[in-house]
């Protein structure tokens, strides 16, 4: 493990919290003409996780469909260790879902042997299990299709004409795959928790793992920004590693034909290990982008993250709404790793009802 100590210079540590000042970011459309709150309440943000896969009702792992409020992921699966006497490892979950919300969520635990969980009369204040099955292997980390949201904005002021285009506009365009403010945290705290133990080495999976992908994708965001400002992030670039959104792989290509240009969508490198298979104006592109931050570079590839790819755009699916005097309730679902705030600040100038 390399030693926790930061080795990045104020200089460039500034440079890459431009990365994670989402308000700053370019967007697709305009700047909107409408404003509005949200998460004045839980009910407010509410998200349902879609599982990849029919549950098979036979194995050694039983899923658990929670409904929680006012708690983070990790607090539950404690909880739910805790109260049924099991190690946490044996908890598992597919990804991390805001406490300052409703959301509905899977959960596995690993019961090799074991009869299901009795779940009468089970009390946790802000957890509701609402469904259990059984399946053959534990949901891993990443392991979904995507979430569908439902989300309230308050406080309506602007233009509502133009609120009503922009939103008819996002069901037939493609969007800026921004990671979201909450991988940053309050005030871009993250991309200091590997500075915070000085030079004593970070045991904590919890802080590395949130301080590691705090910095790769402030590094993101911001070679997504300049790609946008280019004009190129709906253009491949000749030699580019490109994501095949059909059948979901990222393939290299030399060139793209017009009809390959709907097919294929333009990446971006999460930093790491291994090398960049880019080529050609990709490769020059990339590499000149980095370069200003060898320094995160090299500790990202100290602590031996993997180099992967992700694409600069997204698209918003079954995106239905209504306004009603101040309000808009909004639906949509996107795929796993995206983030409904980036949708949100493609509609209107959105302050958030509590602390980051």
């Amino acid at each position: 493990m390399p030693n926790s100590g930061l080795p990045i210079s104020s200089s460039q540590r500034e440079l890459l919290a431009q990365g994670a000042d989402l308000d700053s970011l370019p967007r697709a459309l305009n700047p909107p003409a409408t404003s509005g709150i949200i998460r004045r309440a839980p009910v407010d943000f509410i998200v349902s996780e879609i599982l990849p896969f029919p549950l098979s009702g036979t194995g050694e792992h039983q899923y658990l469909k929670i409904r929680k409020t006012g708690h983070n992921t990790r607090w539950v699966a404690r909880q739910l260790a805790k109260n049924y006497h099991l190690p946490y490892r044996s908890v598992s979950f597919a990804g991390l879902k805001d406490r300052h919300a409703i959301t509905e969520q899977w959960f596995s635990i690993h019961l090799a042997g074991k009869p299901d969980l009795d779940l009468v009369g089970t009390r946790m204040d802000g957890v509701e299990i609402i469904e259990s099955s059984r399946h053959t292997r534990k949901l891993q980390r990443g392991m979904l299709r995507g979430n569908r949201f439902r989300i309230a904005m308050q406080n309506l002021s602007g233009d509502l004409d133009k609120l009503q285009a922009r939103l008819l506009k996002l069901k037939s365009t493609t969007i800026p795959n921004y990671f979201g403010a909450q991988r940053f945290g309050k005030n871009a705290g993250n991309l200091d928790l590997l500075n915070k133990s000085g030079s004593a080495p970070i045991s904590d999976r919890d802080t590395r793992s949130f301080g590691l992908s705090a910095l790769r994708s402030a590094l993101f965001n911001g070679y997504l920004a300049e790609r946008i400002d280019a004009g190129t992030w709906h253009q491949s670039l000749p030699g580019e590693i490109v994501y095949d959104a059909c059948e979901q792989i990222y393939r290299h290509v030399d060139a793209l034909t017009d009809d390959d240009k709907s097919k294929y969508r333009s990446t971006g490198l999460l930093w790491g290990c291994g090398e960049n298979k880019s080529t050609g104006a990709a490769l020059d592109t990339e590499t000149e982008f980095f370069d200003r931050f060898s320094e995160v570079t090299a500790l990202l590839s100290a602590y031996e993250v993997r180099m992967v790819r992700r694409p600069l755009s997204m698209s918003v699916t079954d995106l239905d709404w209504e306004i009603c005097d101040d309000r808009l309730e909004v639906g949509f679902t996107l795929r796993r790793g995206m983030y409904a705030t980036v949708v949100l600040r493609e509609i209107a100038d959105v302050t958030e009802g509590h602390a980051v």
